[in-house]
């Protein structure tokens, strides 16, 4: 019989070895991992923004004529994300978020390696009355679209109705004031836009804001790009920059035979991968992405010709023209496109805020006061 000492090291000994057997496992199932020169090459050669694809459709969230990525969601004409019917894919890592959410998959929708894909789901954990309903699943979706819409990098976001029935068990953490039903309205749904550039597979792909900038500043990335990317977040209102929602991804990677993952020249990215709290950003999840918190501020200053952001969390907020050309210029071809053909209200419409906040014409013409700020700005530094 074991004494008290020796018991009380078991639960320990255990442990150790379970962290050991993980990842062994792993290993033995054919995952493969980048290594640390890849991270560290990452973060001095990733991309924050690129040319946009001019067939891009930010109402869709793809190009029509290439069609949508696998795993994307079904949507109508004008852009809501039908139904998704999935069963829970519970994950041994809860991540760093703290609002309830949980993971699924559907049978058959697999990656191109032959894996189930995941979606990222955030359900209404306080409620569905429209003072309860949670606003980072609505900041997400048009940060994402309109993100993508201006050449800069985002996962890919959708708000649909959500029927998971064995999806409780896979919750991260319990729904408050409310509780769990299988079918989930408006609830929003995510897939990563590529891998994480971790270290050995240990889901450490994030980096904080104003270092990783700065270090890419450094390294040779445009500063024009950086300081236009500074510029997009004081527009979007990103308010919590913590190191945790900003991350280094690879659009395109391959495994070796060793066992280890390159990522593909020119593929790395740095991105903001969780934009829930923006278009108002608010320590309540009901109070997010609320017009009357985004109205009124404005993402750039300029006193005496020197222009700044207004970003939080970016370190050096100057501003060069260059930048704000870069950033104006996709602007304005939104705003033509909104005058053709309603693109902005029709995105508003396709993120279902309205259903608990202002109408799309409103947020509209919020939309266009702001990017004209931009736009008419002058900067001589």
């Amino acid at each position: 019989m074991l004494r008290k000492s020796q018991m009380s090291v078991v639960p320990a000994l255990l442990l150790f070895i379970l962290s050991i057997a993980l990842p062994v496992a792993a290993q033995e199932k054919g995952k493969s991992c980048f290594t640390a020169e890849v991270r560290e090459l990452a973060e001095r050669t990733a991309k924050v923004w690129q040319e946009p694809d001019p067939g891009y459709d930010p109402v869709l969230g793809f190009n029509p004529t290439k069609g949508a990525r696998a795993g994307a969601l079904p949507v109508d004409s004008a852009g809501l994300a039908l139904p998704l019917n999935c069963v829970a894919n519970k994950d041994l890592n809860k991540g760093a978020g703290t609002t309830p959410k949980f993971h699924c998959s559907v049978a058959g929708v697999v990656d191109e390696d032959g894996d189930l894909i995941r979606y990222k789901v955030k359900p209404h954990f306080k409620g569905q009355s429209r003072e309860k309903r949670n606003g980072e699943i609505y900041g997400e979706f048009l940060s994402s679209r309109f993100s993508r819409a201006l050449g800069f990098f985002a996962d890919d976001e959708w708000v649909a109705d959500v029927n998971c029935p064995d999806c409780e068990k896979s919750l991260t953490s319990s729904f408050q004031g409310t509780s769990f039903t299988p079918l989930q309205p408006a609830a929003g749904i995510e897939l990563p836009l590529g891998s994480g550039i971790d270290v050995k597979c240990n889901d450490k792909d994030s980096g904080a804001l104003k270092d990783s900038l700065a270090k890419l500043a450094t390294s040779g990335t445009p500063r024009a790009e950086i300081d236009a990317f500074k510029l997009w977040l004081a527009f979007i209102d990103h308010g919590d920059p913590k190191t945790d929602n900003q991350r280094f991804a690879c659009l395109d990677s391959q495994k070796n035979d060793d066992g280890t993952r390159t990522c593909k020249p020119g593929q790395a990215v740095y991105y903001v991968s969780d934009m829930g709290s923006t278009f108002g950003h608010n320590s309540a999840s009901e109070k997010k992405a609320r017009l009357d918190a985004w109205k009124g501020k404005d993402p750039i200053k300029v006193s005496g010709g020197r222009c700044t952001t207004t970003a939080k969390g970016v370190g050096d907020a100057s501003v060069s023209e260059a930048g704000r050309q870069l950033l104006a210029t996709g602007l304005q071809r939104l705003l033509e496109a909104e005058k053709s053909n309603g693109l902005i209200t029709r995105v508003f419409r396709a993120s279902r805020n309205q259903e608990r906040d202002e109408a799309p014409e409103v947020w509209t013409a919020e939309f266009e006061r702001k990017a004209k700020t931009i736009i008419d700005a002058r900067c001589s530094n």
